[in-house]
């Protein structure tokens, strides 16, 4: 429904209540996922991939500066007085931050 795989059917299609159905249980789940403000903004959009592109746009930029930051926070750890688990933890925290603030485009080639 969000992603575009799922497409609206014609309003003649035998399919297109059960993709009303579905996509009003996906826009209603969206909407009471964000916060008042945000979900205000969104009342214009009509369907549940309306409300993603929306959110996507708005927020799902990469921060370049972010990445850099989280970079330099991995190179600074150092165990000191962390205990193995500790520190191994603090680590991981920052690869999983990493991973997901990285920005520009994946290389998929090879």
């Amino acid at each position: 429904m969000i992603n575009g795989r799922i497409s609206q059917p014609s309003p003649d299609s035998p399919l297109y209540d059960h993709w009303v159905r579905y996509n009003n249980m996906v826009f209603a789940w969206l909407s009471n996922s964000l916060s008042k403000d945000i979900a205000d903004s969104v009342l214009h959009c009509d369907t549940a991939r309306e409300i993603w592109r929306d959110i996507e746009e708005r927020y799902g930029q990469s921060n370049a500066s972010r990445y850099y930051q989280i970079q330099r926070e991995v190179a600074g750890v150092s165990q000191g007085s962390f205990d193995i688990p500790s520190y191994y933890t603090k680590l991981r925290k920052l690869w999983d931050e990493l991973k997901t603030a990285s920005f520009g485009p994946s290389c998929t080639w090879g």
